[in-house]
């Protein structure tokens, strides 16, 4: 076998691993995670991958990585004990926030606690002015006193943020010093580093949170280099970031926050590589495992990144792919309200006890129970899962149909019915409040559930195709190989319309890409493999929030600038429903990425058109639009371009099924891809 490259992605429940070689052959694997230690499972999984394929560790040359531990850290709430060192006066910025309420009628609401409780948030003697003038040079005698007496209250980790750091880091650069003196192997967080740009509240909680992951993150990182070295591997080892952009392991242990959305980005940067290779260049991406729903939306084969969001109720700033989550997905457990109306989800079995038909002890009914009771999966699932169909039927009937007073299979579909307008609003939320037609798109599901529904949410929101990919159980750890290296550098930059100065909004983009450069010095990446990519992060003058815009190729002149206004204000229309061509805008950032090449040498290769029509593994009624159908069950690896499917049918495949309603058909392409015409048969 000639060389393989890897891509691993861990869940909550599973670790799927995702193989190819140079004649663009997928090999997939899937084993059960190892939360107490993530680095168990990874390695586990490539070297059960490299055994099944009888290839030498030498023959790997790429390790690319999509990884929770962040997340999971910040969730879980057991990141390092760590303190916070800002300018004297501002240590309650934390806990102060900005005021607002996530429901704006809710006055009961509960605020989210710092993650640094106040006696750990000290203040040191500095003060840097809004224009970048040190008004109070930084005492370091006193910094030194203050780490000494933190690190004697046990203090693992520090972040430092200074009032307008961002135009001149001199005095957060002295402090980082100070600390590394004081204590070499204490890590340091500085907000220069981490966020450069206004909004000390934002740039203050990504900082702290930087700190608070770094050291579990960094230990991990170390853990699963020196487990990949001790297999005989050699690869470099990459980390998928929030961004949708790999980046090297050393950069994620240092910038660890960039890593919180690591996990929902790999199949949207798998998304996007299939927009690349075949005519659907605007897709919907619909993300289904056991707990939640991702949605994505990708434009003319762009994803969109966006720089603010919130995360387990803490505002950040990061450059990350725009992603809607709910709790939904195939664990998620239907019940009935005080008021005897059937919901399904937030919460969800899990893989323990799990589903009731998996045999495992669950009690309440889910969304896969219902599945199972229509007849809409095969009899086992992968593992060797023996699914119990009576045990969910029974169940069913006893909690929701007898109750109801309706029929099993009504409430059944009833449980699909409501987990589908969940995720519909999601969609909705990402496409049709956001001036986006989704008819004009094709639905790309991924996730173990994503293809079981994917039919049904087409069909709600008039979407004409669906397209399934090569292995959507394992289809995000399938976009880390397809994801480009990336670095992103900012620079707050504030001037009105009329002040517009195209020789110093050059000047401070090269500073931008010197920055770059320098990092990618530092990881042996060639200028070469990468393309630069530039954004205004644009206003309205007196507006609180702004867009980002991209900047056309091409000098910094007048017309880069007129280019970039007519386009906010058309973005600001869609978005918002109006524009205001009167009004004077304001620049408020420059942003700089570099971004390197997708690989599509070998990717997703070209297959042979099959030389006999589909044959399906057996035939059994299933249920759909409230009455018993004949359906066909297929095997997917037994299909092959030109293969034609009329439905109903059921596609079943390691980790994913794949169902076509009574009235679609579909075809498979060129790159074994499922291309599902939704409502075929009924428009002939």
């Amino acid at each position: 076998m000639s060389e393989i490259k890897l891509g691993v992605d861990v869940g909550g429940t599973f670790t799927d691993i995702v193989g190819v070689d140079g004649s663009g052959n997928v090999f997939l694997e899937k084993i059960p995670s190892t939360p107490h230690d993530q680095s168990v499972g990874v390695a586990q999984g490539i070297k059960k991958m490299l055994e099944l394929l009888s290839i030498s560790p030498e023959a790997v040359y790429s390790v690319a990585h999509g990884t929770t531990v962040a997340t999971n850290t910040l969730l879980e709430g057991n990141g390092a004990k760590t303190a916070l060192i800002t300018t004297e006066g501002f240590r309650d910025i934390l806990h102060i926030g900005r005021q607002n309420r996530p429901n704006l009628y809710d006055l009961k609401v509960t605020p989210k606690p710092a993650l640094i409780p106040r006696r750990l948030r000290v203040e040191a003697k500095e003060r840097t002015l809004h224009d970048g003038e040190i008004f109070i040079p930084l005492d370091e005698e006193d910094m030194s006193r203050i780490i000494c007496q933190l690190l004697e209250q046990g203090v693992e980790s520090l972040a430092i943020c200074f009032l307008h750091s961002y135009i001149n880091p001199e005095n957060e650069r002295r402090a980082a010093a100070v600390a590394n003196s004081v204590s070499p192997e204490l890590p340091v967080s500085i907000s220069s580093d981490i966020l450069p740009e206004y909004r000390e509240y934002e740039r203050m909680n990504t900082t702290v949170i930087n700190a608070y992951i770094e050291p579990r993150m960094a230990k991990y990182i170390s853990r699963l280099s020196g487990r990949i070295k001790d297999m005989g591997i050699n690869a470099p080892l990459t980390i998928m970031q929030s961004s949708g952009g790999m980046m090297t392991a050393q950069v994620a242990a240092n910038r660890c926050v960039n890593t919180l959305l690591s996990g929902p980005a790999g199949g949207v940067l798998g998304s996007e590589f299939l927009s690349a290779i075949t005519p659907y260049k605007n897709i919907i991406t619909g993300d289904l495992g056991g707990t939640s729903f991702d949605v994505a939306v990708i434009q003319s084969g762009k994803v969109s990144i966006r720089s603010e969001g919130t995360i387990e109720g803490y505002p950040v700033k990061f450059p990350h792919i725009d992603i809607e989550t709910i709790g939904a997905g195939g664990g998620s457990i239907a019940w009935l309200d005080t008021g005897g109306v059937l919901r399904v989800g937030p919460q969800s079995a899990g893989a323990v006890p799990g589903p009731i038909c998996y045999g495992k002890g669950g009690k309440k009914p889910t969304v896969t129970d219902a599945h199972a009771v229509l007849g809409r999966i095969g009899s086992r699932l992968a593992g060797g899962i023996e699914l119990d169909v009576d045990a969910a039927r029974s169940i069913i009937y006893e909690q929701l149909s007898k109750p109801l007073n309706m029929e099993v299979e009504e409430v059944a579909e009833g449980i699909l019915r409501v987990a589908n307008a969940n995720m519909v609003r999601a969609i909705r939320v990402m496409t049709i409040e956001r001036g986006v037609d989704p008819r004009n798109f094709v639905l790309v599901p991924f996730g173990g559930a994503g293809a079981l529904h994917a039919f049904s949410l087409a069909n709600e929101l008039e979407i004409g195709k669906v397209v399934v990919p090569v292995a959507p159980g394992n289809f995000s750890a399938f976009g880390l190989l397809a994801a480009p290296i990336r670095y992103d550098s900012v620079r707050t930059y504030r001037v009105r319309q009329d002040a517009y100065d195209p020789l110093h909004m050059q000047a401070v983009l090269d500073e931008l890409a010197e920055q770059i450069r320098e990092e990618m010095t530092n990881d042996n990446i060639s200028e070469e493999s990468v393309k630069f990519e530039r954004h205004a992060d644009i206003r309205y003058y007196g507006q609180a929030c702004e867009l980002s815009i991209p900047l056309t190729e091409g000098p910094v002149d007048e017309e880069l600038w007129k280019s970039a206004i007519a386009e906010f204000h058309s973005q600001h229309e869609q978005i918002y429903g109006f524009k205001k061509l009167q009004d004077q805008v304001e620049l408020v950032a420059l942003r700089l990425s570099a971004v390197g090449r997708m690989d599509k040498s070998n990717l997703y290769a070209l297959q042979s058109p099959a030389d006999k029509p589909a044959a399906p593994e057996e035939e059994r009624p299933a249920y759909f639009f409230g009455k018993w159908m004949p359906t066909r069950f297929y095997d997917r690896e037994k299909l092959r371009p030109t293969h034609k499917i009329a439905g109903p049918a059921v596609i079943i495949e390691q980790g994913a099924t794949t169902v076509l309603g009574p009235y679609d058909n579909a075809e498979v392409d060129e790159r074994n891809n499922i291309v599902i015409n939704i409502g075929a048969q009924k428009e002939a």
